[in-house]
């Protein structure tokens, strides 16, 4: 019952009663005899419902997460952290400020923090203002990585960039500046291959290490994974975005 209640309330919400008003729509178009319409109709409805498939969604991320694994060893002389989101006038009593990070930026975050316990490397952040009502990236996060007890000594920023592009751009300026040759590059698992190939034009050489994964390795393929959701139609967007990004990277 519990699982009949979960499905049936997917397929009330959005995107799963978007794709039934189609199919509904498709069936009068064709009872019209406007079946050219019928099949532009129907065939929005399959992408849609395939693309908020979770079981589609997760194969489509794991072939982007799953290209950089985390190193065993750590070797380098800094860990580069790119940020992902932040609100702007959140307020924040635990940190004394404004703006909260969002789920991604956070799990970057805590991954750098742990590193650094076990490194003692110097920490560089990179990401700013993306938009005028969102929140500075990297001075938030560099907000939570002192409430964690790291030195504000350790920690160098970049708080401009507004992209991966960016981020390669002053990070180079900023390895330049430093004297730093062995980056080691904490991102996303979905946004490493990317972020990667911007260095790579850059002719920085990068240890990757992925962080925040979303896809499930071994996935349970039951019936809730072919149900469309707005979870799976979120992940299939995140997961285009990264092959267009990656292909733009490429030239």
């Amino acid at each position: 019952m519990i699982y009949l209640i979960k499905i049936a309330y997917t397929l009330l919400f959005p995107p799963g009663i978007i794709i039934l008003l189609l199919l509904c729509i498709a069936i009068w178009l064709k009872q019209k005899s406007e079946y050219f319409s019928a099949l532009l109709v129907g065939l929005a409805a399959m992408i849609l419902c395939v693309s908020a498939m979770p079981a589609f969604s997760n194969a489509l991320l794991q072939s982007i997460e799953n290209r950089y694994t985390p190193p065993e060893r750590v070797a380098g002389d800094v860990l580069v952290m790119l940020t992902g989101g932040a609100t702007l006038d959140t307020p924040d009593p635990l940190t004394h400020g404004s703006g909260y990070l969002t789920a991604t930026t956070a799990a970057r975050v805590l991954t750098v923090a742990e590193l650094y316990q076990s490194t003692k490397l110097p920490i560089l952040l990179s990401g700013g203002q993306v938009f005028s009502d969102s929140g500075n990236e990297s001075q938030i996060a560099k907000r939570h990585l002192l409430a964690l007890g790291i030195p504000e000594s350790a920690i160098t920023m970049d708080d401009t960039s507004r992209n991966t592009e960016e981020n390669a751009l002053h990070t180079q300026a900023l390895l330049s500046q430093h004297g730093w040759k062995q980056p080691v590059l904490i991102t996303s698992a979905f946004h490493m291959p990317r972020s990667v190939k911007q260095f790579q034009k850059l002719k920085i050489e990068v240890l990757p290490f992925p962080t925040d994964y979303i896809s499930q390795q071994q996935q349970d393929l039951a019936v809730s994974k072919f149900i469309p959701s707005s979870g799976g139609l979120a992940n299939t967007s995140l997961a285009l975005k990264e092959f267009v990004g990656l292909f733009a990277a490429r030239n």
